[in-house]
């Protein structure tokens, strides 16, 4: 078997809701022992977001983002908990927190205040707007993000009002530069001995999802229309309704798929019609061409169209639920999901699965999110040499909790 390429590295982890553990959970994927501070008897507040999975305090979403990992169960409130977390610091490779700014600064948690601890420390800060920005302070989530950047008023119908995005894709997208931030600091590690400060805010993030609209705003001027089910930039690229009522998308995003479309819609005089025989054509006539799409369409059945176009070898596909997604034989066979459970199989699920895949490293075995505290005593006993009475004493004082088995 081969190790796993973040094998050997510890990563100290303060994160709680989405955006932080969402960038733990692939650093856990890859390999590094996670070792997630909760706090005593509250812990990650997306415990309780969702619906209770393995009793009150073990939600799905909090099950959907932690897995692989385990849970000290510390009061930073104390001094003792911040020397307790310090002393772990000493041992980790990197840190990754999502407090607002200067949160942990204040608890003595920050990066200056661990860089000293380990040599060439990667830590990581993840916040809503950044620490040196006007806005530092503001709370926010997911769905305030959406709705600042522009997002949500791009998202939607026509004539209808901003939608959020099905997914909290703020959150996620955060997580993820984050992560592309931990290993690039990594790889460079051997030249930065003092440590790296890596920061993401989820503005920026954010905006960054929305990359090919940048330069038409700034520098054309241009505003982006909310579509609903079409593009901006491509038509045809959107759903249409077919005559049973189901929806097909056809994304016919070049030349040779506009061609093979129109002819699959017996319709090859499209091909020549000055109106759409360019993709800039059809962008400006976007209130013919769907309409004739879609008329057309109306006369057979979703899955009859599929059929049509699968043959025509065009872009598209039914519109299918979450569930039939995860049902599909791709699903199946890719291996997107991955099945998790504790060590006495008295919790088990499915996660997803990490899309990147290797040649040079196995699959394994997964375990499911921790209990608040569920590993306070194996990290303060076989990390810090902390003894079973000392132990004892700190959950007297209210520094640290046990295992809340819920």
């Amino acid at each position: 078997m081969t190790a796993r390429p973040l094998e050997g590295y510890r990563v100290l982890d303060f994160t709680h809701a989405a955006a932080g553990p969402y960038a733990t959970m692939w650093l856990a994927d890859l390999g590094a022992e996670i070792i997630k501070i909760e706090k005593p008897g509250r812990g990650d507040g997306a415990r309780y977001m969702g619906e209770p999975m393995h009793g009150p305090k073990h939600s799905d979403y909090f099950v959907a983002l932690n897995p692989d990992k385990q849970s000290v169960s510390v009061d930073l409130h104390t001094p003792e908990g911040v020397e307790l977390v310090r002393e772990i610091a000493a041992h980790c490779d990197v840190v990754v927190q999502n407090f607002r700014p200067g949160v942990l600064d204040k608890l003595g948690l920050g990066f200056d205040d661990l860089r000293g601890l380990r040599e060439g420390l990667v830590y990581c800060s993840l916040s809503a707007f950044g620490a040196d920005s006007t806005w530092r302070g503001r709370p926010a989530n997911d769905i305030i993000m959406q709705g600042v950047t522009g997002m949500m008023d791009i998202t939607g119908e026509p004539d209808g009002d901003p939608v959020r995005v099905g997914v909290p894709i703020s959150d996620f997208s955060t997580g993820l530069f984050g992560l592309s931030g931990v290993l690039a600091a990594l790889l460079a590690r051997g030249t930065h001995p003092e440590g790296q400060h890596v920061e993401v805010s989820m503005f920026d993030a954010t905006l960054a999802l929305m990359a090919n609209y940048i330069p038409g705003v700034l520098d054309l001027g241009k505003q982006v229309p909310r579509l609903g089910r079409g593009h901006p930039q491509i038509v045809p690229y959107q759903a249409f309704r077919c005559g049973d009522g189901g929806h097909v998308i056809i994304g016919a995003f070049t030349s040779a798929f506009w061609r093979r479309l129109a002819t699959a819609l017996d319709h090859d005089d499209w091909i020549t019609d000055e109106r759409f025989a360019t993709n800039a054509a059809r962008v400006a006539n976007r209130s013919v061409l769907v309409p004739l799409i879609e008329e057309i369409l109306a006369a057979d059945t979703r899955d009859a169209w599929c059929a049509v176009l699968e043959a025509a070898d065009v872009p598209h596909t039914p519109v299918q639920s979450v569930s039939e997604a995860l049902a599909s034989v791709q699903a199946a066979e890719s291996g997107t999901t991955v099945a998790v459970h504790d060590a006495a199989r008295t919790r088990s699920g499915h996660v997803a699965a990490n899309p990147v895949r290797s040649t040079a490293w196995p699959g394994r075995a997964h375990r499911t999110s921790p209990h608040i505290g569920e590993h306070t005593e194996t990290v303060l006993t076989g990390l810090l040499g902390r003894t079973p009475q000392d132990i004892d004493a700190l959950v007297e004082a209210g520094v640290v909790g046990r295992e809340e088995t819920e």
